[in-house]
């Protein structure tokens, strides 16, 4: 790997973080569209984490989530995720739905969980694919409902353990006014990450 991931400098952070901000943008839109409810999502802060690091920063191993996980293919290759707390999953489907009583394993549920993680990891890459002129795109969405540790596992066993960091990118989701939290999370094998970072400083 070409370069070190866990040091980035300040310009190669702001960049990425602008992509996820006008991805974020897009989705905004479309989610807002989909649901007809005034939403809004912020990106307060991104965080460089060794894997292994990733389930505890984001609340333990043992944290049940639901999780919509993408495979990303073209000119680089990895994973999406958006990862959800069971508290925030429930709002969400609560807000939408118009109900109290909600079962977030109902297959409904996690049809439209699914759809609001394909919408935002969708806009991301699309940011991400004009922003550097990269030919990407991402695959249907898969629902998963289980433990943070257990779903971390599983991605680096698809990707033969390529990855050594993750992007972690806190997600606030502000659906009529009340706040929901969650994490978006990017994988990428070390060569991705080289192609995007070379890409980002071609443009200083």
């Amino acid at each position: 790997m070409k370069y070190e991931i866990s040091n980035l400098t300040e310009f190669q952070i702001s960049a990425l973080r602008e992509v996820v901000n006008i991805g974020v943008g897009n989705a905004v839109t479309s989610l807002s569209k989909m649901v007809s409810k005034e939403i809004r999502i912020e990106v307060p802060g991104l965080k460089v984490e060794l894997i292994e690091k990733v389930p505890e920063v984001a609340g333990g191993a043992d944290t049940v989530v639901s999780g919509v996980i993408m495979h990303v293919t073209g000119d680089i290759e990895g994973y999406i995720m958006m990862m959800l707390p069971e508290g925030s999953t429930e709002m969400i489907c609560k807000i939408i739905n118009n109900s109290e009583n909600i079962d977030i394993l109902d297959p409904f549920n996690q049809s439209l969980i699914e759809e609001v993680g394909h919408i935002l990891a969708g806009s991301y890459v699309s940011s991400l694919s004009d922003f550097l002129g990269l030919n990407i795109k991402i695959s249907p969405p898969m629902h998963t409902f289980d433990m943070l540790g257990a779903i971390i596992d599983h991605i680096l066993i698809e990707m033969s353990k390529k990855a050594e960091y993750a992007l972690l990118f806190d997600t606030l989701f502000m659906i009529e006014k009340k706040e929901m939290g969650g994490i978006f999370l990017t994988l990428f094998d070390p060569d991705s990450m080289d192609i995007i970072l070379e890409k980002i400083d071609k443009m200083v």
